[in-house]
């Protein structure tokens, strides 16, 4: 059996400085560990059973400074570069999908295309250039699914939006995942009757960066139909939500996911005007980290829970560990969390804010503040930002805490920013004080 330090750990570098990068051992309770070594210096990391981490499996993450936009890898060689605009060569993404290789590079001009597709090429990246491509579904979906289907595997979609799709069974996705290792940055996904619905088959990680995904459903009640969701994730080893923007929430749920583990990291999740069900919703239990993010719950919400967890099954050894986020509601006699598990959630260095009872189920929680209205804790009415004299101030000073801090705060919109501590401790909550 593996130590109880590196169980089920992820391994990251931070940069702590221009040439130098300490690592971050980061378990899936929330506990981090920092080792202060160089990235260069790491060749291996070994468990005690022998089980090794190879490089592809340790990420590597810029968290001292903003990151900048990752460029899309570069064509592999004998790779081509499949180019779409209103002058050809391919005049709609479906033609250069067809026409795809493995390991191409597929550049969309900006424009509007009303078109569905299929991609069945792996190792593709599919980019905007020039500003960001519509794809329109026009009321349809690729194969009755969604306005394109992604079946291969280690696909990259960048700058790109897609909406207008609207299928038979009324689940018209804008993407629907059925492959593997599938990753969207600064993807705009919205107006369809599904955002983004990961088939149960699907393998590996589905990685959603800097995006918005907004206004997807339909009028389930009036059809007869399961309402439509902003990110549904039915398999899948990993789903991972950074720095992205999930709101106006249509009767569904802001992500519901059965994958085998889920982290939802610097993210904003709202309602808005919107009359969405939970915002967050893991219905089969597994392995879940929430963090340096935000969630509120409109006027209009047809459900009182923030944050399910294991209502439809899973393991009941998995955790829930909900760290340094802000959680809204704005209606009366709320649920912020659900556990439906026996293992306790951990819910750390948290703020709720609103008339809601904090959990519902077991829990165990940790410098956590609960305020009637933001301006009771000291917070800002529209950003939840704290104010200097908030009592969420300097709150986490227990050292466990210390180390849970994340790197980013979520932006007003996609996007993060970085989190730095300026007190004597970091803040309770998604953002520090200013």
């Amino acid at each position: 059996m593996r130590t109880a330090v590196f169980l089920c750990a992820l391994v990251l570098l931070t940069a702590a400085a221009a040439v130098r990068a300490d690592m971050v051992v980061e378990l899936e309770d929330g506990r981090r560990f920092v080792l202060p070594v160089d990235r260069h210096e790491v060749r291996r990391i070994r468990f005690s059973d022998g089980t090794e981490l190879s490089g592809g499996r340790i990420r590597l993450l810029e968290g001292a400074e903003p990151e900048a936009p990752q460029a899309a890898p570069a064509p592999t060689p004998g790779a081509r570069v499949l180019r779409v605009s209103p002058d050809g060569p391919f005049f709609r993404p479906s033609e250069a999908a067809a026409a795809a290789r493995d390991g191409d590079v597929v550049e969309i001009a900006a424009g509007r295309y009303v078109d569905v597709a299929v991609w069945r090429a792996s190792d593709l990246v599919i980019r905007g250039v020039g500003g960001r491509p519509v794809i329109d579904g026009g009321g349809r979906g690729a194969e009755g699914k969604a306005v394109w289907v992604i079946r291969g595997e280690r696909v990259r979609i960048e700058d790109v939006e897609l909406t207008g799709s609207a299928v038979a069974d009324r689940n018209g996705a804008g993407i629907r995942a059925e492959g593997a290792d599938l990753e969207l940055v600064r993807t705009s996904i919205h107006h369809n009757e599904m955002g983004v619905l990961v088939a149960a088959s699907f393998r590996g990680t589905l990685a959603v960066r800097e995006s918005e995904i907004f206004a997807n459903g339909t009028d389930h009640e009036r059809y007869g139909v399961p309402p439509g969701h902003q990110i549904y994730a039915s398999g899948g080893d990993l789903l991972l939500v950074e720095g992205s923007w999930i709101h106006g929430l249509a009767g569904g749920h802001g992500i519901k996911s059965r994958a085998r583990r889920n982290e939802i990291r610097c993210s904003r999740i709202e309602d808005g005007e919107g009359a969405g069900s939970y915002l967050v919703d893991i219905a089969e239990a597994a392995p879940t980290l929430i963090a340096g993010s935000v969630l509120v719950q409109g006027e209009r919400a047809e459900n009182r829970t923030l944050v399910s967890f294991g209502a439809e099954g899973g393991d009941p050894d998995a955790r829930l560990t909900l760290a340094f986020s802000t959680l809204e509601t704005r209606i009366p006699r709320a649920v912020f969390v659900a556990n439906r598990t026996p293992t306790p959630a951990y819910v750390a260095a948290t703020v709720t804010v609103g008339d809601g009872l904090p959990a519902d189920g077991p829990v165990r929680m940790a410098a956590t503040f609960a305020f009637a209205s933001a301006e009771a804790g000291g917070l800002d009415p529209r950003t939840l930002v704290p104010r200097p004299s908030s009592p969420v101030v300097d709150a986490a000073a227990d050292p466990g805490l210390r180390g849970m801090v994340p790197a980013c705060s979520p932006g007003e919109r996609a996007g993060s920013v970085p989190r730095r501590v300026a007190g004597a401790a970091p803040d309770a909550g998604a953002f520090e004080a200013r």
